[in-house]
């Protein structure tokens, strides 16, 4: 199937490893020009190298930390300085730590809410004027089935999630006359380097093994097993492309199944 985005440039950010990487991969394989973003820059030049090898497509690197207000400007400037253009955004961060709500102070808040929220927010106010120009955009953010189904231990994610998603709905409305879809995808399980973080965190605290609560988290899953990176790519790349040119608004869960509410 051919995507229709060969030579179009995509920015993703938090794109040297997990999901991002997948997705930043993704649209190299379709022939995208690919700015990958995150804070190593020792995992960031790695990741290049390895999209490059796979794919021959030409990607950038720019290092750096998306809480930072000024960041989203620079990732622009740097893009339109290389490539003339913009056409797809994957908003993309690690998730804040877990917490409940007594217990995470208001800084804790103030920092999921800049880095989980705000930095969509920010990057998609600088690509969408360029996207108008051209008359096509993609804007594509990542956030979780937290942001339907929220866990009292992972308020903070749960709460800047669902914040991206209303805000994604809402701009969607407005630049659908322009050509520029906007939609959010919601993983659930996948098995990155944070969800086995999250894991081994969890076993310590019941003082069990690594395999047996991943075994028990897989079977609370109707497919059976936790997804993969690559699973949720190719979601994104559907949505990045010509073929996924009539959804929009979309908020769209990938979860095996394990969401329990209708919509």
């Amino acid at each position: 199937m051919d995507f229709g985005i060969k030579g179009r440039v995509a920015v993703i950010t938090g794109a040297s490893k997990g999901m991002g990487n997948a997705i930043a991969t993704g649209l190299a394989a379709e022939g995208a020009h690919v700015c990958i973003v995150a804070r190593d820059p020792e995992t960031l030049t790695a990741a290049a190298e390895a999209i490059r090898g796979g794919t021959g497509a030409d990607v950038m690197t720019i290092p750096g930390d998306v809480a930072d207000e000024s960041f989203a400007r620079r990732i622009v400037d740097q893009t339109l300085a290389k490539w003339g253009r913009l056409d797809i955004v994957v908003n993309n961060a690690g998730g804040p730590p877990p917490g409940t709500f007594l217990e995470l102070p208001e800084s804790a808040w103030q920092q999921a809410l800049n880095v989980n929220f705000l930095s969509a927010v920010r990057l998609t106010k600088l690509a969408v004027p360029i996207m108008k120009s051209k008359r096509w955009g993609r804007i594509i953010s990542l956030t979780s089935t937290l942001a339907k189904e929220p866990s009292p231990d992972l308020i903070l994610s749960g709460s800047a999630r669902a914040a991206l998603s209303s805000f994604s709905k809402a701009i969607s409305i407005e630049l659908a006359g322009d050509n520029i879809t906007v939609n959010t995808v919601c993983p659930g399980s996948v098995l990155t380097g944070r969800a086995e973080s999250l894991l081994q965190r969890a076993a310590e605290a019941e003082k069990i093994s690594f395999e047996k609560i991943l075994a028990r988290s897989q079977a609370d899953i109707p497919i059976g097993r936790f997804a993969m990176p690559d699973e949720i790519a190719d979601l994104v790349v559907f949505l990045a492309s010509e073929r996924g040119s009539y959804v929009t608004g979309a908020t769209l869960t990938a979860d095996g199944g394990l969401s329990k509410g209708l919509f």
